[in-house]
């Protein structure tokens, strides 16, 4: 809203203009992996469905949760998976009887990781019981138990945003056997400012060499990991 003030000076009338800001943005929020929870429904995956609750310990020193494993023996699926008709379910999975393994792909621009290095990322999941999550290899979280139809937040600290990068991506869970009913349903999501200006380039001359990061700081583009910006473009720099 724009007032005008009417001041007294030398002139017989001047007037002052006075700005309102307008406030700022709404936080956005966008899903890479959709859950039954943020309204987006079923979701496509690969599941492998072991003998024992041992076989899981097995499967992970063979690496299954990650980007090098063949996945030609496993099934395809659409997840949630539960034991009850009544909860999650899209493909039934007989909880009392096997452990499940499933992987869930997804890809991310370049864009994405602008939003992710400015913003929050949340793992949102319901389980039952005991579920171990890897993403890209690397495991980020466990639970003991289950949480009935609830769903638990893992927020990202900055060392795990890392882990995350340009092109496929590849987030894991494995679930043990239990005497009662099985379910899970888990996803991942970005909430970021839209006003950030780091979501756009900092201005640059074709002839300025110097590295900043999206903090507009000067950094050494040798030594530093991360979105680097030069010359008015962003570069992911490992």
């Amino acid at each position: 809203m724009i007032h005008f003030i009417p001041m007294k000076g030398l002139f017989p009338v001047l007037f002052l203009l006075v700005i309102s800001q307008a406030s700022a943005a709404d936080n956005v929020t966008e899903f890479f992996l959709n859950t039954v929870d943020s309204g987006d429904g079923s979701w496509p995956c690969l599941f492998y469905e072991l003998n024992y609750n041992s076989d899981i310990t097995y499967a992970e020193r063979a690496k299954w949760h990650s980007a090098d494993e063949d996945e030609s023996y496993w099934r395809e699926g659409i997840g949630p998976f539960s034991i009850d008709q009544n909860k999650f379910l899209v493909t039934q999975w007989q909880s009392t009887v096997h452990p499940i393994l499933i992987r869930r792909h997804f890809t991310l621009t370049a864009e994405d990781l602008v939003k992710i290095e400015i913003g929050v990322v949340n793992m949102m999941y319901s389980y039952d019981e005991n579920p171990t999550f890897w993403l890209n290899g690397t495991r980020i979280a466990t639970a003991t138990g289950w949480n009935d139809d609830k769903y638990a937040t893992y927020r990202f600290p900055n060392a795990r945003k890392k882990l995350l990068v340009e092109g496929d991506n590849l987030l894991c869970v494995s679930l043990q056997q239990g005497s009662g009913g099985g379910h899970i349903d888990y996803g991942l999501s970005v909430t970021y400012d839209p006003t950030n200006t780091a979501i756009s380039p900092l201005p640059a001359s074709p002839e300025d060499e110097r590295v900043y990061n999206l903090q507009g700081q000067i950094v050494n583009s040798e030594s530093y990991s991360g979105i680097i910006i030069t010359q008015g473009k962003k570069i992911l720099r490992k």
